[in-house]
């Protein structure tokens, strides 16, 4: 009986411990090839060829969806992207701009997450021209910034928490500005923002250097909430954080800014280097605050919450 059950264990371990490999075994180059069948797939409006495992979820939007409905017909090229990946996690995370057969661009997110040779998970963020007002750039999007690619060396990489502790302090800075419990963001004096594709920080504007924590510092999105907050990829060697979130309205107050009039889903990417973050680039689509971003929140006030 004692030998069969140390066969039994000696099985049952070998069967976690080549789960486990098989798991560790799907490097960067590995996971990068995911993401490149899946734009494949995405630019020759071809779905199976994705592999998919059985019960996989896959949001667009925040609308859960067959694969197959996420894509569009007149996806001709992508024409600029940049990957981040957790090895340990199979998580990847993509942001891209994707040109049309039409010559327009569109904005483009795309989260997978990888386990055991199959995609379980595919969370998507697509944006035109007019769907997030005002901020639209993606002609500015010619070279992938070396801040966004550069590996970092090991004994100089922040740890997976520090790096999401940076993110978050960005966050936080957000729902406090304005207010007395207002928080600086960890931010460099020279770190720019990229939202859809535009510069909106960290360049001179009307005769004035507009920093990031400009507009913190000043109040200027007093008035928002930040919910359904999750950090679903972490890449310690690029030391670069996705963050997704919703941007809403605090109950009983309106927005300071135009620029943050919209309640949205964002796609928010953050590069940080010993703590800091160097620079920032967002995917954003109008969404109402009454509609689901298909996924459980990990952190932060409720919807429309103080």
């Amino acid at each position: 009986m004692k030998i069969f059950k140390t066969l039994v264990f000696a099985t049952f371990s070998l069967l976690v411990a080549n789960s486990v490999q098989a798991q560790l075994g799907c490097d960067r180059a590995c996971l990068t090839g995911y993401i490149d069948t899946y734009f494949t797939a995405l630019t020759t409006n071809n779905a199976t060829t994705v592999p998919l495992a059985s019960g996989v979820k896959i949001t667009h939007n925040g609308k859960v969806m067959p694969l197959a409905e996420t894509f569009w017909e007149n996806a001709n090229e992508t024409i600029y992207r940049w990957d981040i990946v957790n090895e340990r996690m199979g998580d990847t995370g993509t942001e891209a701009v994707v040109l049309n057969a039409d010559g327009s661009k569109t904005m483009f997110m795309v989260r997978l997450k990888v386990t055991n040779g199959a995609i379980t998970e595919i969370e998507t963020i697509k944006a035109n021209q007019g769907e997030a007002d005002r901020l639209w750039g993606p002609d500015q999007l010619t070279q992938v910034s070396p801040n966004l690619t550069f590996s970092i060396k090991e004994s100089e990489r922040d740890s997976h928490y520090r790096l999401i502790a940076a993110a978050e302090s960005y966050w936080r800075a957000f729902q406090t500005n304005g207010t007395p419990e207002y928080h600086p963001a960890d931010l460099m004096p020279d770190s720019t923002r990229w939202e859809n594709g535009l510069q909106t920080t960290g360049l001179i504007r009307d005769g004035q250097y507009n920093s990031t924590p400009r507009g913190f510092d000043e109040g200027r999105f007093l008035g928002r909430n930040l919910w359904d907050r999750r950090y679903p990829v972490v890449d310690e060697e690029r030391g670069i954080v996705l963050s997704i979130v919703r941007f809403g309205l605090k109950d009983g107050m309106e927005s300071q800014s135009v620029a943050t009039s919209n309640s949205r889903l964002v796609g928010e990417f953050f590069a940080i280097k010993r703590g800091w973050i160097q620079e920032i680039h967002a995917v954003l689509f109008n969404l109402t605050d009454d509609e689901p971003s298909g996924w459980e929140p990990e952190y932060g006030p409720a919807r429309g919450g103080l």
